[in-house]
């Protein structure tokens, strides 16, 4: 990246009064308490987060970004503009990968060796995240192809590799182990900005275990042939075990945090709930199986993903289902319930697609988020955090990081969208309030006010016009309704944009880093946000129209997208982690470009 931004006092009692009240009321640890989150405090905690993918190779300058110019004239980073707009926006919770998505920019580069420019990135966003108040949920490796996968550590052991099992990892000895060293460095490791070890750090709000553990079950036909090994019942016991063992590990090692799966929710072969999987039989038979995974000592509560693409599932009666069956399931277990990942992607291939972003995305983030405004109106606890996938960093990010991904920008969200605007931003605001208003939770014990842990909330250097705070101030909303004002370097003008176009303050007819801005976002079509499109058109103006669409690769999360009839999954085989490569059939894992 460029410069370093300046370093931030903390003088608490400045960003006290620049965030939104009640952000910083929620003390120290995070828990789950009878059904919902409870601060240290024993009030209750809504968390309504953002996804944001790749931030740590953001926050280190492996992938390349431009300082962010503020209305007021202040400039900062991508990583603290991400974190400010939430705090400005009332967003509580961040989840990012804490581990490496690209295989040029591993955060373990071999067992027990680690990358601590990568470290350091963490380290940065934890310190910063804990200024504004704004919790994180980490992830500690992914399922998927690609830098601290699944793959990559079966690569590292001799005999999940000659097993030729693409879900030896979930039994091998030596991938296990590897795996817990790694659970052991991370809650261990020292923070190098505030020196709290990250097991002591209230910032955290969980670990997910992984990003979507499952097995590699793609048949060509249901049922699938007896030789495809992970769709046997025996993966999912191996799955299960492996849950079981991890959170148990993890919990030993740091009690303080809370723990979930990270999985997406299926339902596996004869559970109660299972005819409310998406598709005609692939789900139950990835190895999950929401309620027994999730119905453990060591698994703190239960979240699930929601992918109306990737699981080729856009009935918007599905979304409820998919919502209050999991709830009701945690319910019945005494647990908190999240939607962790929810996104609707728009693929950019026709004129169509382009000219109508919103009003494709808005009647699923409506419907997603009525789930979650209802149960907060209810005060129900049915669910208790919903968190979007993604963060959108463009104009800041260098558009050739995409290349070869061009609906990866219509599944960001901006603070300019009218998603943020109209959808998320009130709905967070809805939350926090209730937060603020909603007394301790009966039966709660608070925690001893001498054990408790604060975070440090900050303000920035008095040098700088006021620093983090006055940054704080120059995103919140103006008024209620308003999403956060754009960066002075991404004005919309009016007079001469398209819908949808952020036109850069610059003159030119190119944007920051020389990127061509594209009328892809749609922050001037509030027209169409009230449109509620039958499933037929939202299908044909969200889908790729190739002639053989089995198996392809949701690019912006690495993760394959079914369908009816998907190809069968060869043997993964990787050399390394600085030269990971997927070859199965059927896939098309078209890796984005690297910026190093």
């Amino acid at each position: 990246m460029g410069r370093r931004a300046p370093q931030l006092c903390l003088l608490s009692a400045f960003v006290a009064l620049a965030l939104p009240q009640g952000l910083q009321a929620s003390a120290g640890f995070i828990r789950a308490y009878g059904g919902k989150f409870v601060d240290e405090e024993c009030k209750p905690f809504l968390a309504s987060g953002v996804n944001t993918w790749e931030l740590m190779e953001v926050a280190s300058g492996a992938v390349e970004s431009k300082k962010v110019q503020l209305s007021n004239g202040q400039e900062t980073d991508v990583v603290q503009w991400t974190l400010a707009t939430a705090a400005a926006n009332s967003l509580t919770v961040m989840r990012m990968f804490a581990h490496g998505v690209h295989p040029d920019f591993p955060l373990q580069i071999a067992p027990g060796e680690y990358n601590e420019k990568a470290f350091k990135a963490l380290d940065y966003i934890l310190d910063e995240a804990s200024k504004l108040g704004i919790r994180v949920i980490m992830t500690l490796g992914d399922n998927w192809v690609g830098a601290d996968s699944k793959p990559i550590y079966s690569s590292w052991s001799i005999s999940a590799e000659e097993s030729e099992d693409p879900d030896a990892f979930f039994s091998d000895p030596k991938c296990r182990q590897d795996y817990k060293n790694h659970i052991k460095k991370m809650v261990n490791r020292k923070n190098t900005r505030n020196k709290r070890l990250y097991k002591d750090d209230p910032t955290i709000f969980a670990w997910d275990l992984m990003n979507e553990p499952r097995c590699d079950c793609f048949p060509e036909e249901f049922p699938p042939p007896v030789s495809m090994t992970s769709c046997r019942p025996e993966c999912a016991h191996k799955l299960q075990a492996w849950i079981v063992e991890m959170s148990t590990y993890l919990k030993e090692q740091d009690p303080k945090h809370m723990v979930t799966v990270g999985e997406e929710g299926f339902w596996g072969p004869g559970a109660k709930r299972e005819s409310a999987n998406p598709g005609n039989g692939w789900a139950s038979l990835t190895g999950q199986n929401f309620t027994a995974n999730m119905n453990l000592p060591t698994i703190d509560f239960a979240a699930v993903h929601l992918w109306p693409d990737n699981w080729e599932h856009w009935d918007l009666a599905f979304l409820d289902t998919w919502i209050l069956e999991h709830a009701a399931d945690a319910r019945a277990m005494g647990k908190p319930f999240m939607i962790e990942e929810f996104g609707k992607q728009v693929h950019m291939e026709t004129p169509v697609a382009q000219a109508n972003i919103t009003s494709v995305r808005t009647p699923f983030y409506r419907k997603v988020y009525k789930a979650y405004l209802d149960s907060i109106a209810a005060g129900d606890d049915l669910v208790s955090g919903l968190v979007f996938w993604q963060w959108g960093y463009t104009p800041y990010v260098d558009r050739s990081h995409f290349e070869g991904c061009l609906h990866c920008f219509a599944i960001q969200v901006t603070p300019s969208d009218a998603i943020f605007t109209n959808i998320i931003h009130p709905s967070a605001e809805k939350a926090l309030k209730t937060m603020r208003s909603a007394p301790a939770a009966p039966g709660c014990t608070p925690v001893p006010e001498k054990q408790r842990t604060r975070l440090s909330l900050a303000s920035a250097d008095l040098g700088s016009s006021g620093g983090l705070s006055s940054m704080v101030d120059a995103l919140r909303p103006k008024a209620s309704g308003q999403s956060a004002s754009l960066p002075a370097d991404a004005k919309l003008s009016e007079s001469s944009a398209k819908p949808g176009k952020i036109i850069p303050a610059v003159a030119g007819d190119k944007g920051p880093l020389g990127m061509v801005q594209d009328p892809v976002r749609d922050v001037q079509v509030t027209d169409l946000d009230n449109a509620d499109l039958p499933a037929d058109a939202l299908r044909s103006m969200s889908t790729s129209k190739g002639p053989k669409r089995t198996r392809l690769m949701d690019h912006s999360h690495q993760r394959p997208v079914h369908s009816l009839k998907a190809q069968p999954a060869s043997a993964v085989k990787i050399a390394g982690a600085a030269a990971a490569t997927a070859n199965t059939a059927g896939i098309r894992r078209q890796a984005r470009r690297f910026v190093a």
